[in-house]
């Protein structure tokens, strides 16, 4: 098995720097890359199959057992699910998803003992990979910006960044100060949800609904596609109407837990947003901040990206009637590079700009993750303790 690990690590990592380089130079992962990858991988998967049907006749003593398998199926099919939505919540590029697939895929072919296989090995995965990608990125901006500016200057400006991007959050419409306490309510009602169905479902579902991070992980990464939810009116509505019947049936029923889940969701909406609030919108826009770069109408091209701050205000804008709901990381499509360039040139401003950021090569960070994963055995964060 020592031989198969080895060798399946030293494939996996000359595959894996080929498609880094190529992502570095030109910020794209060619399909045939990909599918070189998957085509490796298959091939070492169809070598431990080999192997384990021969420990199966007693041709060798070192051997997977075939429940590895379908470990490694339910692994993949979370690993696949995670790459769709990082993709669709335009987090990452088509590329930089499918890569991350492959990635997933990979490690547990590496080496079968890792730990959080096959249930949470893809989260363990992906929060090596944006820990260390969020740590060298706000290293590498504070240090340009010392450099440039002087540390006086620079953080007064970084505060003062920092200061308009809570602003902006929270609404420069002072009628719309109500959405955060609806936020809020909203939010505990749905961890106060998952204790009250954790504490009812059958076993594999109590497993399941008991791991709060994965209601991180498709709030966090998923929150420009369903934030919109927790503003709406009818929702607040029925989410009031629940606390009601709620309180009601819990002061008669389970008075003494009933203050007890409360404080515990009251714990985890807390938590939530102060990772959404830094994980997310402040070191996405102080990301953005470094690469963001002004287009007018003739210097626009299929494939740039919007920053969150025009891709919001596109979206927001009803003349455009949601062309611009999707703004993969992938650029802008040639429909959507169309109605960029009217829009701009209607603008009543002498040199219309629109605001976008260069392409920021993931690849990278995707294997660097696999690598602290594969060497440590460990999160990121585990080490940082």
């Amino acid at each position: 098995m020592k031989l198969f690990s080895l060798a399946y690590l030293a494939v996996f990592s000359v595959w894996a720097v080929t498609v880094v380089n190529i992502d570095l130079a030109s910020n794209k992962i060619p399909n045939a890359r990909i599918a070189l990858g998957a085509k490796l991988m298959l091939l070492a998967l169809g070598l431990h199959m080999l192997n384990t049907y021969l420990g199966g006749r007693g041709a060798v003593i070192s051997y997977l057992n075939w429940n590895f398998y379908l470990m490694w199926c339910a692994h993949v099919f979370w690993a696949v699910l995670a790459g769709l939505i990082l993709w669709y919540s335009e987090i990452w590029p088509a590329g930089d998803a499918k890569f991350f697939m492959l990635t997933a895929a990979w490690l547990p072919l590496i080496n079968p003992f890792i730990k959080n296989f096959p249930g949470y090995l893809f989260l363990s995965l992906l929060i090596n990979i944006f820990v260390a990608a969020a740590l060298a990125a706000l290293g590498a901006f504070i240090a340009s910006g010392c450099h440039q500016a002087g540390p006086s200057d620079f953080f007064r400006e970084l505060s003062g960044d920092i200061k308009k991007r809570f602003a902006g959050l929270a609404g420069e419409n002072k009628k719309n100060r109500w959405l955060l306490p609806a936020y809020a309510a909203n939010l505990t009602f749905l961890f106060l949800l998952q204790q009250i169905l954790c504490a009812e479902a059958g076993n594999f579902m109590s497993r399941f609904l008991s791991r709060t991070e994965l209601i991180y992980f498709a709030l966090f990464f998923l929150w420009n596609k369903i934030g919109g939810v927790f503003k709406s009116k009818k929702w607040l509505y029925a989410v009031l109407v629940c606390y009601i019947l709620y309180f009601f049936a819990g002061y008669f029923y389970f008075h003494d837990r009933l203050v007890t889940l409360v404080l515990h969701s009251l714990v985890n909406v807390f938590k939530f947003s102060l990772l959404l609030f830094f994980g997310r919108f402040l070191l996405e826009f102080l990301m953005e901040k470094k690469d963001t770069v002004y287009v007018g109408p003739g210097e626009l091209r299929t494939g740039m990206i919007l920053s969150a701050g025009a891709a919001g205000t596109l979206k927001a804008n009803p003349a455009f009637e949601g062309a611009f709901d999707d703004c993969f990381k992938d650029g802008l499509s040639g429909e959507q590079l169309v109605l960029v360039r009217e829009w701009l040139k209607k603008m009543p401003v002498r040199d219309p700009k629109v605001e976008m950021v260069k392409g920021r090569p993931f690849a990278l960070w995707i294997f660097a993750g696999a690598a602290i994963s594969l060497i440590f055995d460990k999160t990121l964060l585990n080490l940082l303790k």
